[in-house]
């Protein structure tokens, strides 16, 4: 065995992840179809059909024509699924990557500025940590009206408070570790120390929790399609398909069955990702054999 391969033999291997691999297969599954869904929705989701109702005027069971059925306005439920799916992923994907670079922005701000503006902007994180998030979500709806770009201010405006508070008290640890105080001994700048050497600690710990937070964003939007103060009919959206199927959920279980187990694979895919993420990741050395 050269010098080389017994080097190689004996030095760390990092072990996989397989909670990482799982939840980012199943997330790029979701992304595809969100991307792909103008081409492989059967029918137009927001087309309301005579041909869709049963004769009793309720929606149709699962068949060769709806494979997944229809709702009570006689729209393919597969088709809607397809497309509220694609609405509740990317707000949520959306929301929550601006909602990272405020929280970003200001929790490294806070960090590093003296006691007064750091003090002045964790306040108005605590601010917006302590107003509950679903009620904030559906004011910021209500004032600014039905619609996709509302409903993704209205998730920013819930997620970075939590992720600024995360992204302060990470940055506060790795401020007080020998390195950085080495290097601002020797007279760098805490502009370049914050760059490249505090955000690198603090970003990994900060991408898991906005990973984990994309599933919290889906089930907020969920929520808030639920009470009416999501996306505006006709556009299709996890929560709006949850909220127009109460009359008849009992006699089609689907209408639940189906939005409900898309949220589930979402929240579980981020869930894998986020909690992938946080921990750290184990290395193993070689058996040099």
């Amino acid at each position: 065995m050269t010098a080389e391969r017994a080097l190689e033999a004996q030095s760390p291997r990092r072990k996989p992840r397989p909670g990482l691999v799982a939840g980012g297969i199943l997330l790029a599954g979701l992304a595809v179809i969100s991307i792909a869904a103008p081409l492989i929705a059967p029918y137009d989701p927001t087309f309301e059909s005579v041909a869709g109702l049963a004769p009793d005027g309720g929606p149709l069971d699962p068949g060769a024509t709806y494979l997944l059925g229809t709702d009570p306005k006689g729209r393919d439920l597969l088709s809607r699924l397809i497309f509220g799916g694609r609405v509740t992923f990317f707000a949520s994907f959306v929301a929550v990557g601006a909602a990272t670079v405020i929280g970003l922005i200001i929790g490294l701000v806070a960090a590093s500025s003296n006691r007064r503006i750091g003090g002045l902007l964790m306040r108005a994180t605590d601010l917006g940590l302590a107003i509950p998030g679903l009620l904030l979500a559906a004011a910021i709806s209500a004032v600014l009206g039905r619609g996709l770009v509302s409903l993704t201010i209205a998730l920013t405006a819930v997620f970075w408070a939590p992720l600024a508070r995360v992204t302060y008290g990470q940055a506060i640890v790795v401020k007080e570790r020998q390195f950085v105080v080495a290097g601002r001994a020797l007279g760098a700048r805490w502009g370049f120390l914050l760059i490249h050497h505090v955000l690198p600690h603090v970003l990994p710990i900060v991408a898991a929790y906005a990973a984990l937070s994309v599933g919290w964003a889906a089930l907020f939007e969920s929520a808030l399609g639920f009470l009416g103060v999501g996306v505006q009919e006709p556009t299709s959206s996890i929560g709006a398909m949850l909220g127009c199927c109460l009359v008849f959920y009992r006699q089609h279980p689907g209408l639940i069955l189906f939005p409900t187990l898309y949220l589930g694979l979402l929240v579980t895919a981020t869930t894998l990702v986020g909690e992938a993420l946080r921990r750290p990741r184990e290395v193993s050395r070689g058996t040099g054999r």
